[in-house]
């Protein structure tokens, strides 16, 4: 509490108690409505105040996700001259469903369009592909380990990504039998 609100606070409460004792007291009608004025005026400022000096409750926030919701249902039945028992029910809360986009193919001329990129295999291998590097007219990629060559073909098959040269992946699949599609 802020104690220079509590003070305000405290001396408009007294002043409208007194307000109230001087409008019981009072004859001339005149005077009356400008002491109801008065008060109405003091109980406005009083309810913005009441912010201030009324203590604040904490509330607590519920973190739902995952956990288990309680339900009370009342058991169908007759019981005569009883109440009925309530029974506790968990539900788990349902995740809404992300709707994935469909996703395009990632073709072998896709593939073969690509300037440069890093190819990454199945098997933890990383490969990098540079149009520029050709041997009697048949494009390969060069592992970066061991500069050991592959043919684009067979790379393409056992491709699991393909990245920029920023590493941003441009496509990917999560096993062999699937096909490459585009990351949007």
């Amino acid at each position: 509490m802020r104690t220079a609100e509590k003070q305000l606070f405290i001396s408009l409460a007294q002043a409208k108690s007194a307000n109230n004792k001087l409008l019981k007291q009072e004859a001339n009608e005149e005077v009356r409505a400008t002491l109801r004025w008065f008060n109405s005026n003091i109980t406005s400022q009083i309810k913005g105040l009441s912010f201030y000096v009324k203590p604040r409750v904490k509330r607590q926030t519920k973190n739902t996700a995952g956990e288990k919701t309680k339900l009370y249902a009342g058991v169908l039945g007759v019981f005569p001259n009883k109440q009925k028992p309530k029974q506790k029910r968990t539900y788990n809360k349902r995740k809404k469903r992300h709707i994935k986009k469909p996703q395009h193919e990632f073709t072998f001329d896709d593939f073969l369009a690509i300037p440069t990129c890093f190819v990454k295999d199945f098997s933890g291998k990383e490969y990098v592909i540079n149009r520029t590097l050709c041997y009697s007219d048949k494009p390969f990629a060069v592992n970066r380990e061991n500069s050991e060559r592959i043919d684009k073909e067979d790379l393409f098959q056992k491709a699991r990504n393909v990245r920029k040269l920023d590493n941003t992946a441009i496509a990917s699949r999560k096993s062999q039998l699937e096909k490459l599609r585009y990351i949007s």
